[in-house]
């Protein structure tokens, strides 16, 4: 009878680890049972995480289907065990408990539907109920409502009438009897739905406690609101968090107590959007269907209770400003330092889940020339990550996956550039999981590179992408194009036209992936079309619309190569010939000042540096 086959990284002698495989018996929800030696503590084995889930050490899906499925011998074995516990070790996010909170705000549209609410739902969920119609006198009635959303939840202001000032009413009880409707309960409220404006009680009440007309401004914040059917409101453009009687299963879940894990991180050293200007790179928010990402004054701000890792704002993130800390754009390089990976293999890429089902239903069918890797969202891959396998070697790159849940225009971005390049028809595809059998068995193209990558280092993703289609550029003896549309919007060059350009250098101070840089010494302006991400900033701060943008992704040389687009003649101080300026901006302040009667030709300060301009101001002073 076969058993389960366990792979098995320990720790060994000095800074060694051991590598071996055991054959065991093990049932799905059973506590991992391997033979341990006394003085070998397990470093990582191969498994699965959900099946397992209180596991002392680390599970490699990894590991678990190269070891089954594949002809790996055991040194490639042991070298991926190691990756996979570096890979593991590496993860660094902050976890921790979001608290139960079970604030929200009812809106009713009469007190029936919201005492039946409350009644039926009070014991759950904390409730400040509000109305929208009628009177109640435990329940305020809003009028001049506005939400608006806050740092924690959302903002309601309005106004609620009162009639009666508590601290002028000493309870003499002469309002009662006067009021012709019995409005005024002897709990000192008033009924405004039989209430006529007759004004008995405000005749009776010696004390003036009491005007009809006040009213008394409140502000409540609440963490979620919930309308009931027939509340009619003006809401926010932000609906999270907003629920109806239909969506009450997903208000409940929202209120206990939730494990957060912030996987998703933000660097503002790469990112094209200018939190200052408000302006620049939008692509994670329009990939975000979540509402769980917001641009503001203080950057790209993610929210965690609403992220559900699905990985789109990390896979369309042209700069690499977002990671994915569970398996980072560093980590994802540096891993391959190690592991031998086989120029014609095909990389089968998966979640845990579909890897789990193709390991389940492909018992003993081992094939050659196959990389499993588990990559936790596989939305989250971008084109370099694409590139990178293919440029080792890859013959075929297959994502499992639905879809909806891919990201396809890394995938073709990815594609498009092959085909130019090398003729190869797809090979990154998209597989579903039933499907990857016979596509494997199917699967008998070679790899058309020469050369194999073997550059590990990594300083940012838009510089590893450049210099993996450049790589691969060397190799094509196609006549290279000009690629355009959906997948190629994160490419194209910036035209200056120099005639307008005063140097002033605002675009440069925008271009954080520097495909705009000034040289100071020979006043020029430089541009490297490939490392334009066409976030548009600069073409908004430069004030001579000097700039406009050139869509699309070229392979020809000169889209590599830093061009001068503009230069300019120094403007050289009358008096001592340094350099502070340019001519042309120069001449620019000289234009200004003049259209508004300002500039004395005669006193012409301007032409000095800033030592010299000071000595002028002086020697003038004292003529």
């Amino acid at each position: 009878m076969n058993n389960y086959s366990g792979y098995l990284l320990c720790s060994g002698s000095g800074a060694n680890s051991d590598f071996s495989s055991v054959s065991i018996k093990l049932q799905p929800g059973v506590a991992f049972s391997y033979p341990q030696e006394p003085d070998k503590n397990i470093l990582l084995a191969g498994g699965f995480p959900a099946i397992h889930p209180d596991s002392s050490f680390p599970l490699s899906p990894t590991l678990q289907l190269n070891g089954d499925l594949t002809d790996a011998d055991e040194t490639a074995m042991t070298a991926l065990a190691r990756a996979e516990f570096i890979r593991e070790s590496s993860q660094s996010y902050r976890s921790y408990n979001l608290g139960a909170d079970s604030r929200v705000v009812v809106l009713g549209g009469d007190e029936g539907s919201l005492n039946t609410f409350i009644d039926t739902y009070g014991g759950v969920l904390e409730i400040d109920p509000i109305l929208l119609q009628g009177y109640h006198p435990e329940m305020a009635t809003a009028q001049e409502l506005q939400i608006e959303r806050g740092e924690a939840g959302f903002q309601l202001n309005f106004t609620v009438k009162q009639p009666i000032d508590m601290s002028r009413c000493t309870y003499c009880g002469a309002c009662g009897p006067s009021c012709p409707e019995h409005c005024i309960s002897e709990q000192l409220f008033l009924d405004f739905s039989h209430c006529t404006f007759c004004r008995e009680c405000v005749s009776a009440c010696s004390h003036e406690a009491i005007d009809l007309y006040a009213v008394e401004r409140r502000e409540l914040m609440t963490p979620a609101i919930l309308l009931l059917d027939g509340a009619k409101v003006d809401l926010p453009d932000f609906k999270e968090n907003i629920y109806f009687e239909s969506t009450l299963p997903a208000l409940f879940e929202s209120v206990y107590s939730t494990e957060i894990e912030e996987v998703i991180g933000w660097d503002s050293t790469f990112c094209q959007y200018s939190a200052r200007l408000g302006i620049g790179c939008t692509a994670c928010v329009g990939a975000c269907h979540h509402s769980a990402i917001q641009q503001g004054k203080n950057g790209v701000k993610i929210d965690h209770f609403a992220c559900v890792e699905c990985g789109a704002c990390l896979g369309s993130c042209p700069t690499g400003a977002l990671q994915y800390k569970r398996f980072d754009d560093i980590r994802f390089v540096e891993y391959f330092r190690t592991v031998p990976f086989v120029p014609g293999t095909t990389v089968v890429l998966g979640d845990e889940d579909t890897l789990h089902k193709y390991w389940w239903h492909s018992a003993g069918k081992k094939l050659k020339n196959v990389f499993y890797m588990e990559y936790p969202t596989p939305a989250a891959l971008h084109a370099m990550h694409f590139l990178l396998l293919y440029a080792m070697g890859a013959k075929e790159i297959f994502v499992l996956g639905e879809e909806d849940r891919s990201g396809g225009l890394q995938m073709l971005l990815t594609n498009a550039l092959l085909q130019d390049l090398f003729q190869r028809e797809s090979p990154v595809r998209l597989i579903l999981p039933h499907g990857l059998a016979s596509a494997l068995q199917e699967n008998e193209k070679s790899t058309v590179i020469t050369k194999f990558y073997h550059d590990f280092s990594y300083s940012n993703r838009r510089e590893k992408l450049i210099d993996l289609i450049q790589f691969l550029r060397r190799q094509s003896y196609a006549e290279p194009a000009t690629l355009t549309g959906a997948a190629n919007t994160d490419f194209g060059e910036i035209v200056c036209n120099e005639e307008k350009c005063t140097q002033c250098i605002a675009c440069v101070n925008e271009c954080r992936v520097e495909s705009l840089v000034a040289d100071s010494s020979s006043y020029t302006l430089k541009h490297t079309p490939a490392q334009c991400v066409q976030c548009g900033i600069c073409v908004v701060v430069c004030p001579e619309n000097a700039l406009t943008m050139k869509p699309g992704l070229s392979l020809k040389d000169d889209f590599f190569t830093e061009r001068v687009v503009a230069q300019a003649e120094p403007a050289k101080c009358k008096s001592c010939g340094k350099i502070f300026g340019t001519r042309k901006s120069l001449e620019k302040v000289v234009a200004i000042l003049s259209a508004k009667n300002m500039w004395d030709e005669q006193d012409d300060l301007l032409s000095y540096c800033d030592e010299c301009r000071v000595v002028n101001l002086y020697t003038s002073a004292e003529k």
